[in-house]
């Protein structure tokens, strides 16, 4: 028998602003849904091993779903007429959008990069909205992601041969190779443009610095993991978040940089386990 994995795909067409979005997601499990949220550039294949891990899933329903213009998620009608940039209001409401779509019940929230940036946004935003909101390598402000946009979209450049050392750059080099490899495909399948327009996000218009402080991390269950080779967020970074964020709970990843959750699954899972599980605890 061949073997056959349970995860399932299907697309929801998310309203939002008067546009449909034909979003295509997977998901297993069974119990809180837990809702993952990929990194600039790359899209859910990003969160297969989760989605597979009996540990996890035993008692959430893993859902990771790709944004509009990333990877099985095609833009909207008409995106050949303007630039794509990803903007922090549009980012959020697009998350909201997707899971009120799926008519989840207060769902937990883990993103990765980026996707770690807008829980901070969240947080801010929409206070109590989410069950629970996990930031993977996040950032209060990182405006030097604009200076990779750049070449990313530049005439004379091939982005799927640059792409591959910078993604090893921050990965670590304890990590399995063959899945610092899949992260590496996982980017050179980014259609042009896109990557650019996500680091829009992440270094223009994500500032989260005049709020941090407003943030209560206990009320909203808003913890953090940090990979130690992801050199875009060291230690120091989430230092500064603790010290900003009253109640924030920080974990560092020993073998794990910017993609824990790709490069390092196991050690990544070591770190999310009892994040859920306190997560659960409070009710």
């Amino acid at each position: 028998m061949a073997a056959i994995e349970p995860i399932t795909g299907h697309y929801v067409h998310v309203g939002l602003g008067g546009t449909t979005f034909r979003t295509y997601f997977e998901r297993n499990g069974s119990g809180t849904p837990l809702v993952c949220l990929h990194t600039a550039g790359a899209d859910s294949l990003e969160w297969r091993h989760l989605l597979v891990d009996d540990d996890v899933t035993a008692g959430h329903e893993v859902i990771a779903f790709d944004m509009p213009w990333h990877g099985r998620s095609l833009p909207p009608s008409g995106w050949w007429e303007k630039e794509y940039l990803l903007s922090r209001d549009f980012y959020m409401r697009f998350i909201i959008a997707f899971c009120e779509a799926l008519e989840l019940d207060r769902p937990i929230l883990v993103g990765c990069s980026m996707g770690g940036y807008v829980m901070l946004d969240i947080a801010n935003e929409h206070p109590g909205h989410f069950g629970g909101l996990i930031a993977v390598n996040p950032r209060a402000y990182e405006p030097s992601w604009m200076a990779l946009a750049k070449w990313s979209s530049h005439p004379e450049v091939n982005v799927q041969t640059m792409i591959q050392p910078v993604v090893r750059s921050i990965s670590a080099r304890t990590a399995p190779d063959e899945n610092v490899r899949e992260v590496e495909w996982i980017y050179m399948r980014c259609p042009p443009g896109v990557l650019r327009g996500d680091l829009y996000y992440a270094a223009v218009d994500h500032d989260a610095r005049p709020f941090l402080k407003s943030i209560d991390a206990r009320r909203e269950r808003l913890y953090a993991i940090g990979g130690d080779w992801d050199w875009s967020c060291y230690q120091e970074q989430t230092d500064e978040l603790a010290d900003a964020i009253e109640g924030l709970s920080v974990t560092r990843i020993r073998d794990a940089g910017h993609f824990p959750m790709s490069e390092n699954p196991e050690a990544f899972k070591a770190a999310l386990l009892p994040i859920l599980q306190e997560i659960a605890s409070a009710g």
